[in-house]
């Protein structure tokens, strides 16, 4: 039987460094994602998103990534921990 799949969401910026660590891990890693660059998405869309953001994450900083829980910045070990990988 397989293991049900996590949804897992990214928010980030299209600017910010740390942003791209965290893709370039779950890409090397096989991991299917949602992915939205706030920055990018036009003024009402955005701000849904930033909203959004602040949801998870209430000082709506970037890298947001949601799993099961919530993991701010490249946090390499929370990450390996919300994804359950070694």
């Amino acid at each position: 039987m397989e293991a049900p799949t996590r949804k897992i969401r990214l928010y980030s910026l299209s600017t910010c460094p740390a942003c791209k660590k965290v893709r370039q891990f779950l890409d090397e890693h096989g991991m299917a994602y949602e992915h939205t660059d706030v920055d990018l998405l036009d003024g009402g869309e955005q701000w849904l998103a930033s909203k959004e953001v602040k949801r998870y994450n209430p000082a709506g900083s970037y890298p947001t990534l949601v799993v099961e829980e919530v993991v701010v910045g490249f946090d390499e070990a929370r990450i390996r921990e919300a994804l359950r990988l070694p």
